[in-house]
Order: C-alpha cells, then structure tokens, then sequence
C-alpha cells in the first residue's frame, strides 16, 4: 500500500474545496486507499490550523476533530527522533515532513510547497503535488 507523509497545505486545501486533487487525497484516505504517515507534531499543526480556518471553512471544532478522527483511523505513527540533522534551507519549518518521510521510509511527501522540499530529494524522497500523487495513486491500485 502507498504511504506518503501530507503536508499541512493539503489538508487545509481539501477542507477549503470539495473540487481539487487535494479533497481528492483525501477521499482516498477515507476509502482506505493509503496510508498516511503522521507524528503528534504534524497532527498538532494539523489541527491548529483547521481550527484557525473553521469560521472560514463554516466548521466548527467538532467537525475538525470528526477530520481528524478520519486521518488518525488510516495513519501510521511514527515518533521523530531527537537526532535529526536538517535537510532544508529555505524553510526549516518543513523540516519535520522530510524527517518523518525519511525515518518512517515512506520516503514521499506530498505538498503544494514543492520548491521548499526539493533538497529532500537528496535523501531519496519524492516531493509530488497533490495531481501528482493522485497519478501514483491510481497507478498502484
């Protein structure tokens, strides 16, 4: 089964709009067609940023939680280790998408900020936008 770390964009973009590849990603997470590789960090952004965006998205707290809820049930956590030496430049705030991607051996990421992650790719991981991935999706089914 395809195993691949979300980035906090796609969740917030298939939240935003039943219409794009991001929504897409996640149908097929609820459907049980991959699994998502998750840490207690990047759940945490996850919800902060749903609940940041809940009077926008016509959500209420439940409703984030009823999300989540969904991520968690197809998930596969992994605990980031201390050691971690940083892959990324340009945005150190991604750092840890790259590290649970590499130490979960998952070894893809997908996002909506490809041009952040690129340096990733020297690890070994592919860095797909949200299309991209779906393609792989369904190439694998």
């Amino acid at each position: 089964m395809l195993r691949a770390v979300l980035d906090t964009n796609v969740v917030v973009a298939g939240s935003r709009s039943a219409l794009g590849a991001s929504f897409e990603i996640l149908q097929a997470l609820r459907r049980g067609e991959w699994r998502c590789i998750l840490s207690n960090h990047l759940l945490m952004e996850y919800q902060e940023k749903l609940l940041e965006m809940a009077d926008f998205l016509g959500a209420t707290a439940g409703d984030v939680d009823g999300v989540l809820t969904v991520i968690c049930a197809h998930a596969e956590e992994w605990q980031l280790r201390p050691d971690w030496h940083p892959a990324l430049h340009d945005d150190p705030d991604d750092e840890p998408l790259v590290q649970l991607a590499h130490e979960s051996r998952a070894n893809l990421v997908v996002t909506h900020n490809v041009r952040h992650l690129l340096p990733a790719e020297s690890l070994g991981i592919k860095v797909l936008r949200p299309r991209d991935f779906l393609l792989k999706l369904r190439g694998e089914r």
